[in-house]
């Protein structure tokens, strides 16, 4: 199955939302949290995923539609 590593930015408004668990709810593939930090003003999170292209790519978007910065990692 094809894999790939992101790195998500979270802007200050969704810090105390349950963006990941919304996300592997939605979503189907496997999500390894490599490493993160997420403080009162700031937060990003390096993630591994594993899935079907198609819902990497939905689950992207529906970040970025969320506001999430989605950097890929993967080379």
């Amino acid at each position: 199955m094809p894999s790939q590593a992101f790195r998500l930015i979270f802007p200050p408004h969704l810090l105390d939302e349950p963006v990941i668990n919304t996300l592997m709810r939605q979503y189907d593939f496997t999500l390894n949290i490599l490493r993160a930090n997420i403080t009162p003003d700031e937060g990003w999170m390096d993630i591994h995923v594993t899935g079907k292209t198609s819902e990497i790519e939905n689950a992207t978007r529906w970040l970025k539609n969320q506001e999430v910065e989605v950097l890929s990692l993967s080379k």
